[in-house]
């Protein structure tokens, strides 16, 4: 057996991390303890100070009762109330908005469809929210994005009423496909049909992408959806379309030779039409000038 020469290795040791600093947080216990003794003169800071195990500083037990004393002032709590000696919160940005605010920011916004649809920063701009302190973009999206909200593409509905949504479902009987099962299609043949799509062309109002407030649930609610098509709106002409046979629209192939001579010949044979009579009206025209 071969002789193993390598000396043995400790994997993953686990080093103590010396602390840098003597430092240490109190208790709530010894908070209480320290400043009561402090503020009772039972004895000095000092005294307090090398009680502890490690020992702390008079200066941390002086600050520890002059914050403690001017806590219980802020919040009329009484020196014996033990929230005054729990672990506060953190530094940090104070919360702007309390639970009240934020709700009013919500009611503000949801209120019509115009202050649905406007963008975060004209309704700041507009002074929409006036009565509550300045807010960012940022604080009123955040709000809006923590209720549930978000700006979505608001509910198209075609405005049909209840007459016209009867017609339209006997229409689609009459007309189905599937006349005794599915996929027999032994109905209407829709491929014998010429499909025009319209586009409507609206006057004094935006086109192209709109958003507005709203929670999922509320996509098709009377402040939040939109009519297909208003009542002044005109229709145009857009396009047309079939199937299995020639429609309305005729695609130029490409031209033979003999084609192109014939064109070229009538071409020319047009151009020296156009110019001798440009030519004959600019000499009736000189003619008339000169009598003149």
């Amino acid at each position: 057996m071969p002789i193993n020469r390598r000396k043995p290795y400790k994997y993953k040791v686990q080093k103590s991390q010396p602390k840098k600093t003597s430092r240490r947080e109190l208790s709530a216990v010894e908070r209480a303890f320290a400043v009561g003794a402090s503020m009772f003169g039972m004895a000095t800071n000092k005294e307090i100070a090398e009680t502890f195990d490690p020992p702390t500083t008079k200066d941390a037990i002086a600050k520890l009762v002059k914050r403690t004393r001017e806590r219980s002032e802020q919040e009329g709590l009484s020196i014996t109330n033990p929230e005054l000696y729990e672990t506060a919160p953190g530094r940090g940005r104070p919360q702007l908005l309390d639970d009240a605010q934020k709700k009013r920011i919500i009611e503000i916004v949801t209120q019509d469809r115009a202050h649905r649809e406007k963008e975060p920063l004209q309704a700041i701009k507009d002074g929409d929210f006036a009565e509550l302190p300045p807010i960012s973009v940022s604080t009123f999206e955040n709000v809006m994005y923590e209720a549930g909200y978000a700006r979505r593409k608001p509910g198209w509905k075609p405005p049909l009423t209840e007459q016209e949504m009867q017609d339209r479902y006997e229409w689609a009987l009459e007309h189905n496909p599937d006349k005794y099962k599915v996929g027999d299609n032994l109905g209407f043949n829709f491929r014998q049909c010429v499909y025009t799509d319209e586009t409507p062309a609206r006057i004094g109002e935006q086109r192209g992408m709109r958003r507005a407030w709203f929670l999922p649930d509320e996509k098709y609610d009377c402040d939040v959806k939109h009519d297909r098509v208003q009542k002044y709106c005109k229709l145009q002409f857009y396009g047309a379309f079939t199937y299995n046979h020639r429609g309305p629209c005729h695609i130029y192939g490409h031209e033979k030779e003999d084609e192109k001579v014939a064109a070229e010949a009538a071409l020319a044979h047009e151009n020296a039409e156009r110019r001798k009579q440009a030519t004959s009206a600019q000499h009736r025209a000189r003619a008339a000038l000169q009598e003149i």
